[in-house]
């Protein structure tokens, strides 16, 4: 059952905040999902800047340039239907403005200086096996907290160097960055899916590349299961640009979670399809026999 199967089940959407519901993994079978988008993307860096050091890593959506990791996400729909000599122009511009300002307005080694661009994210362990200098915490099972500097069009992990050269608490680190999420997540839009005038789940894909790292934000997901009427709700994060929950008795709670495991294939930015529980005693995993109830 695809996700969009779910939403005309459930007959229509309510929308909470300000958003459009755009499934994320909608339509991911295209040149994106499967490195075409990359690969044309690198070919035009090489011409533009022919000394650029590029790497490419398992995330076909994203493109390592120096020392700048480059998202491809949302420049895709943006020039998918553009003709071949509009599409070269638009991602030429695409990439004069972000490798324009390739390196920190700010010096990293600045904590002061730096501190109120700090964010948390989470992702697998896969890529912290692709760049072992990155800092991290372990979370759960499957995912590790990372720390990144936000800045326009994209953002710099946090590695270990910097984070020693700082010479500060990493958990001052980590409560900076969570709070400074927590601020910007007041106006993010989440979707809810009402059947039969009972609210059923609630989608965040907010655009801002930290929805899944809002697992993090207690704040917001206390505004998700208020949202759902529901005492206890389960989360998930496939993919970094979306957030899932649902009523912990959800009657599709076992479609929901099968589809969570979906979307996490497709990708991009693929997180993991772990599933977490939330009550007013704060977010943990599910237990063995919740995994179970959930088909799992």
């Amino acid at each position: 059952m695809s996700a969009g199967f779910i939403l005309r089940a459930l007959g229509f959407l309510v929308l909470i905040c300000v958003g459009i519901p755009i499934w994320p993994g909608a339509a991911r079978a295209d040149g994106l999902s499967d490195g075409r988008f990359r690969d044309e993307v690198a070919a035009l860096v090489r011409t533009l800047q022919p000394e650029a050091e590029i790497r490419l890593d398992s995330d076909p959506a994203q493109i390592n340039v120096g020392p700048r990791t480059i998202a491809l996400t949302n420049l895709y729909p943006r020039v998918a239907r553009l003709s071949s000599a509009e599409r070269r122009q638009a991602i030429a511009k695409f990439l004069a403005d972000v490798l324009a300002t390739s390196e920190p307005a700010t010096d990293p080694g600045d904590f002061a200086a730096v501190k109120s661009r700090l964010r948390v994210q989470l992702v697998p362990e896969e890529i912290l096996r692709q760049h072992a200098e990155i800092a991290r915490r372990r979370f759960s099972e499957t995912l590790f907290v990372v720390y990144v500097l936000d800045e326009p069009k994209r953002y710099r992990y946090v590695t270990r160097a910097m984070l020693a050269g700082w010479r500060v608490d990493p958990a001052l680190v980590e409560a900076t960055a969570i709070k400074n999420l927590a601020a910007t997540s007041k106006d993010a839009p989440f979707s809810l899916g009402v059947g039969d005038g009972t609210p059923m789940f609630a989608i965040a894909e907010s655009g801002d590349d930290y929805d899944a790292a809002r697992l993090l934000v207690s704040n917001y997901l206390d505004e998700m299961r208020s949202a759902l009427k529901a005492d206890s709700i389960t989360l998930a994060a496939p993919t970094r640009g979306a957030l899932m929950a649902w009523p912990t008795d959800s009657a599709a709670r076992r479609d929901l979670a099968a589809e969570v495991t979906r979307q996490m294939r497709a990708g991009p930015y693929a997180r993991s399809d772990e599933l977490f529980h939330f009550d007013r005693n704060g977010l943990r995993p599910l237990t063995a026999a919740e995994r179970t109830d959930h088909g799992r």
